[in-house]
């Protein structure tokens, strides 16, 4: 028995070694960097400082700066006068496949340089898309990052290929992320990543396994063979052109099934949802409608057959139900589909796919960035040309314009008379503070009030959901606000 647990022993010390030396040999031969990493409140998230290059869907260099998305080094403080614009998104928005200065973002940068009215200062478009994300990352970047950063207009660049069933509990297999559930009448995050801390330390371990090289080169050999066994399926039972692993037809009709019936419903509170929040910091929102490849593929002919194959006479299902979401909600919807159609049949030009993997599939080439972004930055244009970013409240400091400012900035969401109950607080993960309980103020000082006002929630500890206002107003305005919501304690015994 000693001699076979001795055996056991060596032959398990050989294996570990041999591990050992191959993970050591790989980390010399591959230098390929992680660009995502496990992330506690989204599932994951872009590696803050990492730079290399992507060859898997066309060829370029990603660099992710210091604050964890892809683009320039900017600051969190806004320089005075630039304006932001912040574009939630998934692959498509970080659009991995293309160089930076060609992505739709960087597009859109120049193009609102241009079109803006003068003096209206620099533009930034900071790009918060994320490989794989849907909606309810999305809407989780923008209440745990995006409001850092103090933007003058946000924009949701919405993929109807698979961003709906990303948000379904049901539909998407990657479980390793929230999800937004039906609860009470409305939708609350839930799904075994929220609910499960054991199930969160194994996506943790998961994602953590990818820093290992011999079991990346493992995964890799077990996606190649994968899909070699899907493409030699394929050449079996060919598709019709126009069909894409990864998306399904359904989003091109009316859902017949339970499960796509309540994608459909879930992501459309999801989107309500981000709108009244956004509203909620009196910045304009803009939802985008990005192609599908089919939806573009330069040749009439093929789509009618994949029409005719799926029993539909048109691809934009999803395009139209999202604009009448739009209609309904009161946000403005670009849908690109149609005008990029016509334009990709008039140049007979591919906006999607690329030579190392297909022409007509897959991701936008430097054509689709070059003529997404644009018609995105025209529509931006004549938003923020009837909603210029404010530059400074200036009301003066009576008692009564201070009032107005409280009504115009706070009580959306704190109440007319600071009780926690304004219209959009039931929008919100928690309740707004409650003014006029003196037990709870009694917790605030006049100093942190101000910080509060002036920097937002996070920098007391305090909730996401309360944007800082200091590009809005002075310190002598946060001082006179500070005085009005201490005398909604009718005691008035707080401390300073």
């Amino acid at each position: 028995m000693r001699g076979l647990l001795g055996s056991l022993a060596l032959a398990a010390a050989a294996v570990v070694a041999a591990l050992a030396i191959a993970e050591i040999a790989l980390r010399s031969l591959i230098t390929q960097p992680d660009f995502s990493s496990y992330d506690r409140g989204a599932g994951w998230t872009l590696n803050p400082g990492t730079a290399g290059w992507q060859h898997q869907e066309g060829t370029a260099w990603l660099a992710i700066n210091r604050e964890g998305f892809r683009g320039p080094e900017v600051t969190e403080r806004k320089p005075p006068g630039t304006v932001r614009i912040a574009v939630l998104g998934d692959s498509f928005t970080e659009a991995q496949q293309v160089a930076l200065e060609s992505t739709f973002c960087a597009v859109m940068q120049r193009k609102l340089g241009e079109c803006l009215a003068p003096g209206a200062g620099p533009v930034q478009v900071l790009n918060f898309g994320v490989d794989g994300y849907g909606t309810t990352q999305e809407l989780i970047a923008l209440r745990r990052r995006v409001w850092r950063f103090d933007p003058d207009a946000v924009v949701l660049a919405f993929f109807t290929g698979n961003d709906l069933r990303n948000n379904s509990i049901v539909l998407e297999g990657d479980q390793c992320r929230p999800f937004f559930v039906a609860r009470n009448g409305g939708i609350a995050l839930g799904g075994p990543f929220v609910d499960s801390a054991w199930f969160r330390f194994q996506c943790m371990l998961r994602f953590e396994s990818r820093h290992w090289r011999v079991i990346a080169l493992l995964s890799h050999a077990r996606v190649l063979i994968r899909d070699r066994l899907r493409a030699r399926k394929a050449r079996a039972h060919p598709a019709v052109q126009g069909h894409e692993l990864g998306i399904s037809a359904t989003i091109y009709r009316a859902p017949a099934g339970e499960a796509w019936r309540d994608a459909w419903n879930v992501t459309e509170e999801q989107i309500a949802l981000m709108h009244r929040e956004v509203a909620s910091h009196h910045v304009p929102f803009l939802a985008v409608t990005l192609t599908n490849a089919i939806q573009v593929y330069p040749d009439a002919a093929v789509r009618a057959a994949y029409m005719r194959h799926l029993g539909v006479s048109d691809l934009f299902y999803a395009d139209r139900r999202l604009a009448a979401l739009g209609q309904r909600e009161g946000f403005p919807v670009l849908n690109l589909a149609e005008p990029m159609q016509r334009w990709a049949d008039e140049h007979h030009t591919f906006l999607h796919g690329f030579r190392s993997t297909q022409v007509g599939t897959g991701h936008w080439n430097v054509a689709g960035h070059n003529l997404g972004g644009p018609l995105i930055a025209e529509r931006l244009c004549s938003i923020l040309g009837k909603n210029p970013p404010p530059s400074r409240v200036d009301t003066g400091g009576e008692p009564s314009a201070t009032r107005e400012n409280y009504r115009l900035y706070c009580a959306r969401c704190h109440g007319a008379e600071g009780r926690g109950d304004g219209p959009a607080a039931a929008t919100l993960r928690s309740r707004p503070g409650d003014f006029a309980d003196c037990a709870a103020m009694r917790k605030f000082s006049d100093r942190m009030l101000a910080k509060v006002i002036r920097a937002g929630g996070p920098a007391a500890g305090l909730s996401s959901q309360m944007p800082p206002w200091r590009s809005i107003f002075s310190d002598r305005k946060i001082d006179n606000l500070v005085r009005l919501i201490g005398s909604f304690c009718a005691s008035g015994e707080r401390g300073k």
